[in-house]
């Protein structure tokens, strides 16, 4: 398992795939939901969710979407996304 300080420092990378199923957490969707999106089974999607949680130290899907904003990695109602480029932007 990995220490605290290391999962807080941001230094731990999530796989693409990973990344595609943290957004869809952060719109609210259920594991089940995930699984139907993206053509995979559940049982796929918890294995994910749980790695995730294991390389960000998260212990819930609030704690592992707080992890996502501090980092970067998601973009909520304007918070985090000022390095996010604009889509009005040319």
């Amino acid at each position: 398992m990995f220490s605290g300080d290391f999962a807080n420092s941001g230094q731990m990378s999530l796989s693409a795939r990973e990344m595609e199923i943290i957004d869809l957490v952060a719109d609210g969707l259920t594991n089940q939901e995930i699984a139907q999106r993206l053509t995979i089974s559940k049982r796929t999607v918890d294995n994910h969710v749980s790695n995730m949680f294991t390389k960000t130290g998260s212990k819930n899907r609030v704690a592992l979407l707080n992890w996502a904003m501090d980092h970067g990695k998601i973009c909520r109602d304007g918070f985090n996304c000022c390095s996010l480029p604009d889509e009005d932007d040319p």
